[in-house]
């Protein structure tokens, strides 16, 4: 509970809302006497973050629910900015986007190339939407500036679906999949194979940070906003819910299911609904497209609510995507395994729930997910757990998925997810994919619990990810499915004090200088850089993963660091 007080008897009546403007807030509520409980798990509540508070009309003032604290000095929000300062623009420019951050402008350039980007975009959401994070949580607002610059800049590189199209070598999946869309809606090329498309996945990854960003700017007050958030959010609201959402949404034509005609994305989970299923057992099955953009539409639905005029909405766009969100949960929703026998680690039954079972069992990458061996599986040893979910790899989307419905719930009219489902989630999480070591933490390799083979020869032959034990980051035919397991999490710490102290160990163990510890971090966290303080440019700044891990966690920072 939150208490207000109250001079006098009232009647009162107070706001509570995440954004300064209260066009919506998320709490409205009357009351008499001196104090007023406020349900924060009822209400939709988030320990850690900012929250404005307005009683009988006066100046709001701030308040945040406590969190559990990370006291160590070398977590802190100045860390985090020189991390994106060296780490985080160069791999988001440089290393994705084809563009580079320059000091002396203060703005970001394109660097001549000859090559398409659509296919690296993908992956520049690993640094853009931690940075985000952790730019809300320190009111880090220079971040929150520079990003808005590059995604307004990366509209350089956009091509009409109409001249992509035109183009001699697209291919045919592109070809078939837009054949009715807006043809002046602008994309970016992707590289396949000696073939150009539009790849759905890279864009809609893309620009889920995108939609995060929109709604973080109408969170601030007008006079917080600086000169680059107003024209991106101006720029980006019709590029999103126009050009893309409502493109994917209605207008593309999704694989046939049930041999009925090709449909748009939202018709098409009402008919995998009713059980028709298309040539690939996985055309039915939920998405991890389908979660980016149900995520980038409660943003951007939460944008609009609170300030219209910086994004505007017409009601045709608002009923589209809440159709969207209303589908796309009744979706998620039957596709819920419970297990009622889960049991915390205080042994008191909890229960959890998995998503996506058995829904991608026929797809070649689970093909020896039933095999738990430390050897490379020969084809004779091929095996399905047939109740096999999402990889660990790909079920982060699944956190923020639930963290995106669950904030932006006054504006997407939807009541889910209820607290009660995010426990259940993120107990599946704790107590059957985490090992249970605060230590030494590693992940069974699929949301289900399983800890079997993935991808077997995905990468050639000798390939393969293995049980989670037996792999290394250091050998590029075993790879773990890192940095995938442990991102994304953070933003539901606040559900569960287990799931708190876990990430506060994902941290702790970067700085345990113990030789057992350094190995295992080394072996099973390097990611392109040590799972520790790295040096580049002669700045010592978090490593990628870690640097992921305590973004997200911000919100723990401790105030005085």
């Amino acid at each position: 509970m939150v208490t207000i007080f109250a001079a006098g008897v009232g009647p009162h009546n107070l706001e509570i809302d995440d954004a300064a403007g209260f066009m919506a807030p998320i709490v409205t509520s009357t009351f008499r006497g001196p104090r007023h409980d406020v349900d924060v798990q009822g209400a939709g509540l988030i320990a850690g973050v900012l929250y404005h508070v307005r009683l009988d009309g006066a100046a709001a003032g701030d308040m945040r629910i406590p969190v559990d604290v990370i006291a160590r000095p070398e977590v802190n929000c100045l860390m985090l900015r020189r991390s994106w300062e060296t780490l985080g623009r160069t791999m988001t420019g440089v290393g994705f986007s084809g563009i580079r951050w320059d000091t002396a402008s203060a703005g970001w350039i394109p660097i001549p190339h000859t090559y398409f980007i659509g296919q690296m975009l993908y992956s520049a959401e690993f640094y853009l939407r931690p940075a985000l994070g952790a730019a809300r949580d320190c009111n880090d607002l220079q971040t929150m500036d520079e990003i808005a610059k590059y995604y307004v800049t990366m509209l350089q590189q956009t091509e009409t679906v109409a001249a992509l199209l035109s183009r001699p070598n697209v291919t045919a999946e592109t070809k078939e999949r837009l054949a009715l869309v807006d043809r002046t809606s602008r994309t970016f090329v992707a590289p396949f194979d000696s073939q150009v498309g539009e790849g759905e996945l890279y864009n809609a990854q893309w620009l889920h940070p995108a939609a995060l960003l929109v709604r973080l700017v109408t969170l601030l007050p007008e006079s917080d906003r600086t000169p680059a958030m107003n024209v991106f959010a101006t720029e980006y609201g019709p590029f999103i819910i126009k050009e893309h959402l409502e493109r994917y949404f209605v207008q593309q034509h999704m694989p046939s299911l049930g041999a009925r005609p090709r449909v748009g994305r939202i018709a098409q989970w009402e008919l995998a609904m009713q059980g028709l299923r298309g040539r690939d057992p996985w055309d039915s099955a939920m998405s991890d497209i389908d979660l980016w953009l149900l995520s980038s539409a409660a943003e951007m639905l939460g944008a609009h609510a609170n300030d219209p005029r910086l994004v505007p909405l017409t009601a045709q766009q608002v009923s589209m995507l809440n159709l969207a969100i209303s589908t796309g949960v009744r979706l998620f929703q039957s596709r819920r395994t419970y297990y009622p026998d889960t049991r915390d680690f205080l042994h008191s039954r909890v229960g959890s729930a998995s998503y996506f079972n058995g829904d991608d069992v026929g797809h070649p990458d689970l093909a020896y997910s039933g095999v738990t061996s430390e050897a490379l599986p020969t084809p004779d040893k091929r095996a399905v757990k047939q109740d096999a979910s999402w990889d660990i790899g790909h079920a982060y989307r699944i956190p923020l998925f639930l963290r995106a419905l669950y904030e932006n719930r006054k504006a997407t009219g939807s009541r889910f997810p209820e607290f009660k489902d995010l426990q259940l989630v993120v107990n599946q999480y704790l107590y059957r994919v985490f090992n249970g070591d605060f230590t030494h933490p590693l992940f069974h390799n699929y949301f289900d619990g399983g800890d079997g083979w993935l991808r077997v020869g995905f990468n050639g032959p000798g390939y393969g990810n293995p049980p989670s034990l037996y792999c290394d980051m250091h050998d590029e035919r075993r790879l773990c499915l890192t940095p995938g397991n442990i991102v994304g999490w953070g933003e539901l710490a606040f559900v569960n004090p287990d799931l708190a102290k876990l990430e506060r160990s994902l941290i702790a163990m970067a700085f345990d200088e113990s030789p057992a510890t350094h190995a295992f971090r080394d072996r099973y966290y390097f990611y392109n850089a040590p799972y520790h303080l790295t040096s580049i440019d002669g700045a010592l700044v978090y490593g990628n993963d870690l640097y992921f891990v305590i973004a997200e966690d911000a919100s723990m920072i401790a105030p005085a660091q």
